[in-house]
């Protein structure tokens, strides 16, 4: 009896991207993310209240902002708040992501669209959790991009 092969598509969800962390305290979660574990320093920007960087640990890109409110980022629509991370994936297709994830069901809330830091984006609401979808390789892994 002959059984039919579905045919395999490549996944649309290609790993973590990166890991955002918005805190109240900039200085002390950069030195643990940059010190205490041993982070590879990618990209700082900013200063003041409105500081920023970019770290790699063990592979994974993390990036630190100092939040002074909990708010939402007007451009994702994602809710900014302490101590919470939002956690970015990468996609190889972020417009067939996007298909896949209305046809299943999923609420997106803003995208796609190319972001102030110039990948192209879109967030859904995955039960209590906002996740984030960049489009490419990450920004560790080329060239790094400051946010």
């Amino acid at each position: 009896m002959k059984t039919k092969s579905k045919k395999k598509h490549a996944p649309l969800i290609s790993g973590l991207d990166h890991v955002f962390l918005p805190t109240r305290n900039f200085e002390k979660a950069w030195r643990f993310w940059t010190k205490a574990a041993g982070g590879e320093v990618k990209a700082a920007w900013g200063g003041g209240a409105h500081q920023a960087g970019l770290a790699t640990v063990g592979g994974i890109d993390v990036v630190v902002t100092q939040e002074d409110e909990v708010s939402e980022e007007p451009e994702l629509a994602y809710p900014v708040e302490h101590g919470r991370p939002v956690l970015f994936f990468s996609t190889p297709d972020l417009d067939a992501l996007r298909r896949a994830l209305t046809r299943a069901g999923a609420p997106v809330l803003r995208g796609p669209l190319t972001t102030h830091w110039g990948r192209r984006a879109l967030t859904v609401k995955a039960g209590e959790l906002t996740l984030a979808f960049v489009e490419g390789a990450p920004a560790s892994r080329g060239k790094a991009r400051k946010r």
